[in-house]
């Protein structure tokens, strides 16, 4: 029985009802067709990607806490229907896995637990299949190694078996759902590129163009434990800076939004890619329309309650190349997630001095940087 499916498909059905919107309205606001809802709140389809789910209950106006319940919802839905497609199966301790993959690279040295926090900053939806800059982006594993803390003890004959890594990280790569303070650079000249498409297209404007995101990347992530298995440690995020060289001297900056007043609120945590050593650094987030004060590591995860954080990393004018990479421990358990894309380092390039454009309608326009 696709309990898990049907639960999932009741909650979305009672976010349409409590709305009061038909599904012609939902599926008009959301740029879909009706008979996907249908799909979806009847339980006939478990969307593959969470980005639909969640835009659909924001359309709904769920509060963030109900996205973050319908995001372990989802959790379970998706773990059945992929066991179902191979005939294995579900228990409740196999439901954590999270539809982007993620395993423990290396090790990290032994910390005490942290405090137990949730917050939600910053509203991140997705779009179509993943492309190599933007949304959203899948992150698999490139490396695999967890180790327990190492303890005295008596030589043992065989060696300890791995446990499976406790925690999972989805990321999604969408400028949090929202084309205002979305640039990109391009090579080519404004009579060159076609207009922009709506934020779920915007992966399939920039591929064929070879735009890269400009001045901001901004990066929601989603840490969740394992059900049924003690709660998870998140330390310390750490960034790692692949390559890095002077911005290209040539080439334009496009932004995706027109009529967007100031610049976005500031994440949770923040980037400068052309410090000497970048590093994590806490900043202000909002809720809504409500700013929230600092909160810095470490957090704590479970089966039942998820991490979000979000991650905004800028540079002015550099061609920066980067990874992120997360430390954790469970009970003896530790271990650290890079987490990329697609196995890539994600990419960024500084605007400083590029000619800006922004789309009027009819064609593209100079503008300013609002960054």
């Amino acid at each position: 029985m696709a309990r898990h499916t049907d639960a999932f498909a009741a909650r979305l059905s009672e976010l349409k009802d409590r709305s009061g919107r038909s599904y012609g309205a939902l599926a008009q606001r959301l740029h879909t067709s009706t008979s996907t809802l249908h799909r979806y709140c009847n339980g006939t389809t478990v969307p593959a990607e969470f980005a639909p789910a969640e835009r659909f209950a924001r359309a709904c106006n769920a509060t963030p806490e109900e996205v973050l319940a319908l995001h372990r919802m989802w959790l379970l839905a998706d773990a059945e229907r992929r066991a179902e497609a191979t005939g294995s199966g579900i228990t409740e301790s196999q439901s954590g896995a999270s539809a982007t993959g993620v395993v423990a690279s290396g090790t990290a040295d032994s910390a005490a637990p942290g405090r137990r926090t949730r917050r939600r900053l910053i509203p991140a939806l997705a779009g179509l299949a993943a492309v190599a800059v933007l949304v959203p982006i899948a992150i698999y594993a490139t490396r695999d190694s967890n180790s327990p803390i190492s303890k005295p003890s008596a030589p043992s004959p065989s060696p300890t078996p791995t446990l499976p890594t406790p925690v999972t990280v989805s990321v999604l790569a969408d400028n949090w759902d929202t084309e205002c303070g979305q640039w990109f650079y391009a090579p080519q000249s404004p009579t060159a590129v076609p207009p922009p498409p709506g934020l779920p297209d915007v992966g399939l404007w920039a591929q064929p163009l070879g735009a890269v995101p400009g001045g901001h990347l901004r990066l929601q992530l989603t840490a969740q434990g394992t059900p049924g298995r003690a709660p998870v440690v998140l330390h310390t995020l750490y960034v790692h800076v692949v390559g890095a060289k002077p911005a290209p001297a040539s080439g334009y900056a496009y932004t995706m939004g027109s009529g967007c007043g100031g610049g976005l609120d500031p994440a949770s945590f923040a980037i400068d890619l052309d410090a000497s050593a970048p590093k994590i650094k806490p900043v202000s987030g909002q809720i809504a329309n409500d700013k929230v004060g600092l909160a810095d590591f470490p957090f704590q995860v479970s089966g039942d309650d998820s991490q979000v954080l979000d991650v905004d990393a800028h540079s002015a004018d550099q061609e920066i190349d980067w990874t992120l990479v997360l430390v954790w421990s469970c009970g003896d358990q530790q271990g650290t997630l890079t987490v990329d894309d697609h196995g890539k380092p994600f990419r960024t390039i500084g605007l400083n001095g590029k000619p800006a454009y922004f789309y009027n309608g009819t064609k593209w326009a100079a503008t300013t940087l609002d960054q």
